[in-house]
C-alpha cells in the first residue's frame, strides 16, 4: 500500500512538472510573440532585397518644411560583392539634397518633382555595412515630400574603371619622386587615394590613356575614388577665357567667369552626351593665410607634396579644370619644364588654366597655369584671357571598349 502511494505521488509530481513546463513554454511564446511584434514594428523600414539589407533608420518617407537629416544603412549579407543605387521616388516640391558617407559628400544636387537616381553602380563588399547621412533642404513654398529609394543594381558590373585597370595594372608607387622629379618615362597607373576612396592616376609619358568621346579626343587623368573616370581635353577650346571677371567679382569657381564659360562650352559641344557625364567632385583651391600665401603654392612650390585630397573648397559639378596637384602627379615639376608627359601638347602654344590659386591678395589672384613647355607658371593673373582645357568625369557604369592607345582609344560601346 505504501509502495502504491509513493508511485502515485511520483506520478502526480511528474504531472505537475509537465504542467509547469507547459506554462513556462506558453509564457515564453507569449513574450517572444510580443518581442517579435515589437521588433517587426521597429523594423518596419528594414527591407531585404536579394543579398542586401537596407535599414531606413529614420524612415524612407520624408516630409520637409525646412531642413531634415535622414540616416540609412546598406548591408551586404552575401559572400560576394554586390551593386546598388540610391535615388528618390514620388518627389513633390522643390529642394536640395546632400548625401554623405563617412562624413564625405558622395553627391549633391536639386530635388524636383521627378523620380531620379542620384548615384548608381555603388559597390559593397561581402559582409560590409555602409552608413549614410542624407541632408534635405526645402527651397519651395510648400512642403517637400518624397520617398528615399535604394535598390539592387542589375546589369553590367564591369565598369570603365575595371577596363582601365585590366589594360593597365596599377603600381603601388611611382618610379620617380612626385613633386621633385619630372615624370618623363611611362610610369603607367599609380595607386593612391582621394576624399572618396581608392584612386589611381596616370603619370609620365603614358600612351594608353586616350579616350574618344563626343567627337573629341581626351586623356584620362585618373580614376576617382567613387569609380568615375576623370579626363582632360587633348587640346584647348577654340576660344580663350579668363578665370575672373569684374562683372561678377569672384574667384570662387562656382560663380566665376570660368565656370560660365565652361558650362556654355559643355552645352554647345557635349549636350547629347550629358547622360554620361558625372556630377563629380572638383577642388577649388583658393584658400590663403593672413599674408595672402596660398595653400596650394606652399604645398606645391615649397613643400612639394601634391595630393588628390581636396584641401581647398570641394564642390560637385559636371565640368571644371585640373588642380595643380593633379598636374604635378601627372608628371610636371615646380623646378623645370617637361615635354615628355601626357599633358604636354606641342600644339598648345600659350599657357592654360588650372583651378588652383598661386599668388595674390583678396582682390587679385594669380592662378597656376601650365605653359607651352609644360612648365608650371604662377605669375599670370586670373583676369587675363588664356587657354582652357575642359575636364569632365565619365559616369561609373558607362560601357566602353578599346585599349586606350591613339590607334584604339577607349570609346563608348554602341
Amino acid at each position: 500500500m505504501t509502495m502504491v502511494k509513493l508511485k502515485m505521488r511520483a506520478i502526480y509530481k511528474s504531472f505537475l512538472s509537465f504542467i509547469g513546463f507547459l506554462i513556462v513554454i506558453g509564457i515564453s511564446l507569449g513574450v517572444l510573440y510580443l518581442f517579435y511584434d515589437k521588433v517587426s514594428e521597429i523594423g518596419s523600414d528594414i527591407e531585404v532585397n536579394g543579398n542586401l539589407s537596407i535599414n531606413y533608420i529614420d524612415g524612407k518617407n520624408f516630409l520637409v518644411s525646412d531642413k531634415e537629416i535622414i540616416k540609412f544603412s546598406v548591408t551586404n549579407s552575401s559572400d560576394e560583392t554586390s551593386l546598388y543605387n540610391i535615388g528618390f521616388a514620388q518627389v513633390r516640391g522643390n529642394g536640395s539634397y546632400k548625401l554623405l558617407h563617412n562624413e564625405i559628400v558622395v553627391t549633391e544636387g536639386e530635388l524636383k518633382s521627378i523620380d531620379e537616381i542620384t548615384t548608381d553602380f555603388i559597390s559593397i563588399e561581402a559582409g560590409e555595412t555602409k552608413l549614410y547621412t542624407l541632408e534635405i533642404a526645402n527651397t519651395g513654398e510648400t512642403p517637400l515630400k518624397g520617398i528615399l529609394n535604394i535598390r539592387v543594381q542589375e546589369g553590367k558590373s564591369v565598369t570603365f574603371a575595371d577596363l582601365i585597370l585590366k589594360n593597365t595594372p596599377a603600381s603601388e608607387s611611382s618610379l620617380t619622386k612626385v613633386g621633385y622629379d619630372a615624370g618623363i618615362e611611362n610610369e603607367g597607373l599609380i595607386k593612391s587615394s582621394d576624399d572618396i576612396g581608392l584612386s589611381y592616376y596616370f603619370r609620365g609619358n603614358v600612351n594608353n590613356n586616350y579616350v574618344s568621346f563626343g567627337g573629341m579626343t581626351w586623356r584620362i587623368v585618373r580614376i576617382n575614388g567613387d569609380g568615375t573616370v576623370r579626363m582632360i581635353l587633348n587640346g584647348v577650346t577654340d576660344t580663350i577665357a579668363s578665370y575672373y571677371s569684374s562683372s561678377n567679382g569672384s574667384y570662387n569657381y562656382k560663380t566665376s567667369a570660368m565656370n560660365e564659360f565652361l558650362e556654355n562650352w559643355l552645352e554647345n559641344n557635349l549636350y547629347d552626351y550629358t547622360d554620361y557625364i558625372a556630377n563629380s567632385k572638383f577642388c577649388n583651391d583658393i584658400i590663403y593665410d593672413d599674408i595672402y600665401t596660398y595653400n596650394s603654392y606652399t604645398r606645391i612650390m615649397t613643400n612639394k607634396i601634391p595630393t588628390l585630397n581636396c584641401l581647398g573648397t570641394a564642390f560637385n559639378n559636371n565640368i571644371g579644370l585640373l588642380t595643380i596637384d593633379e598636374v604635378v602627379l601627372a608628371g610636371a615639376t615646380p623646378t623645370s619644364y617637361n615635354k615628355n608627359y601626357y599633358l604636354y601638347d606641342s600644339n598648345i602654344t600659350e599657357p592654360w588654366y588650372t583651378m588652383s590659386g598661386a599668388k595674390g591678395d583678396a582682390s587679385s589672384m594669380n592662378l597656376f597655369m601650365i605653359d607651352s613647355n609644360g612648365n608650371i607658371r604662377n605669375d599670370i593673373n586670373g583676369d587675363l584671357y588664356r587657354n582652357v582645357r575642359p575636364v569632365i568625369n565619365l559616369v561609373k557604369n558607362i560601357e566602353m571598349e578599346g585599349t586606350g592607345t591613339i590607334e584604339n582609344p577607349y570609346r563608348m560601346v554602341k
